[in-house]
């Protein structure tokens, strides 16, 4: 009986054992998940290319969308999206001036796993403070948006499968988000397509959830 009793009890420690592990595991993926969407935050804010394409899978299926300037589909075309030059190419300029900024924060992360835990998905919103250069005067800038990302882990580095952002409002500072709710960034020609959910303030615009209800579940 004692046997019996003994057995029960280290089958029930194992079980807590492997509940315990995989709990410590997601904490540990949240956290990675969590630096590498801060990472891409800090490299953005002097338009640091070689650093930001690096935190993209290589896969096929890897995407980049920003608002309403395209569908870049391939870690070789959001290498080339990741292009100052392309974008200011009316300005004579390759790498990001002086005056150049643009300081994005990640912030109410939300993220969710996949059943085998190699795959995420996160939602945030992001406050951003930019400068932007235009042929008269440097633009100031402020703004909010919302992402609804999806990683990867690879070799247990987690990565961006998929970067999709949609800009609430981006407004000259000067001015205000009810004023002037968007100011059009420079476009590139280098998307491999386009897509019609990028809307902006005041449109009442929900970008669509990614989870379901914490508490419903629906």
């Amino acid at each position: 009986m004692e046997q019996i009793e003994m057995e029960a009890k280290l089958m029930k420690l194992e079980k807590t054992v492997k509940a315990l592990k995989k709990e410590t595991q997601a904490q540990v993926d949240i956290e990675s998940i969590k630096k590498l969407q801060r990472a891409y935050g800090y490299y953005l804010e002097h338009w640091q290319e070689d650093e930001i394409v690096e935190l993209f899978s290589h896969n096929p299926d890897v995407s980049l969308e920003i608002n309403d300037s395209g569908l870049f589909k391939g870690w070789e075309a959001i290498k080339r999206s990741f292009n100052f030059a392309d974008h200011y190419s009316a300005y004579g300029v390759k790498k990001a001036p002086g005056e150049f900024l643009h300081i994005l924060m990640p912030t109410a992360g939300i993220i969710d796993f996949s059943s085998n835990g190699k795959t995420a998905k996160g939602r945030w919103y992001g406050f951003f403070l930019g400068a932007m250069p235009r042929p008269v005067e440097t633009k100031a800038l402020i703004g909010c948006g919302i992402w609804e990302n999806e990683y990867i882990k690879e070799k247990g580095i987690w990565k961006f499968q998929k970067l999709f952002w949609n800009d609430i409002f981006c407004a000259p500072l000067d001015e205000g988000w009810v004023k002037t709710p968007f100011l059009g960034h420079p476009r590139t020609t280098v998307a491999s397509g386009f897509t019609a959910n990028f809307q902006h303030y005041p449109s009442g615009y929900i970008l669509p959830y990614h989870y379901k209800n914490p508490v419903t579940g629906k």
